[in-house]
């Protein structure tokens, strides 16, 4: 009986270690599943894999899509190609836009206690507070001159 027991001990520890989703080691790996966490609106699995700077452009798109029926794409990474330099790596890509055409684009990854993590995605600058989100271009604000004048 002891021996049954210890044989269903072991069977459930190697399961267990057997269900672990392994880590992406590789930057190319990581790029992807990042990408399709973003495509998916899973924006908080998106920050486990991004550094402070990059978790800037992961909630700005976060506060884009505020409700769940927001549309789920897939967006594929052609040519998609790593370059690492010690604890960085520049991943090229082209991506396809809305009139089909491919254009450039880049992320760059640092490795951060061993794990790879976007770091910077190019062309991203965290927008003023002022700067218009889509749909509100036609919004009509009063000229600068009509406010009061700062204390000083």
């Amino acid at each position: 009986m002891r021996f049954l027991l210890r044989l269903c001990a072991c069977f459930l520890i190697w399961i267990t270690f057997q269900c672990e989703s392994s880590e992406p080691s590789e930057p190319e790996e990581v790029v992807l599943l990042w990408q399709q966490y973003i495509d998916r609106n899973r924006f908080d699995s998106a920050r486990l894999y991004s550094t402070e700077l990059a978790r800037s452009y992961v909630d700005f798109l976060d506060a884009l899509v505020q409700d769940d029926s927001a549309e789920v794409t897939h967006t594929y990474l052609r040519n998609l190609r790593c370059v690492v330099i010690g604890d960085s790596a520049i991943c090229s890509y082209e991506i396809e836009d809305e009139l089909g055409e491919y254009l450039p684009d880049t992320l760059i990854l640092k490795r951060v206690d061993g794990r790879w993590l976007v770091h910077r995605v190019e062309g991203f600058a965290t927008p003023a507070a002022d700067t218009l989100l889509p749909g509100e271009e036609e919004l009509v604000f009063p000229p600068a001159d009509t406010f009061p004048a700062k204390p000083q």
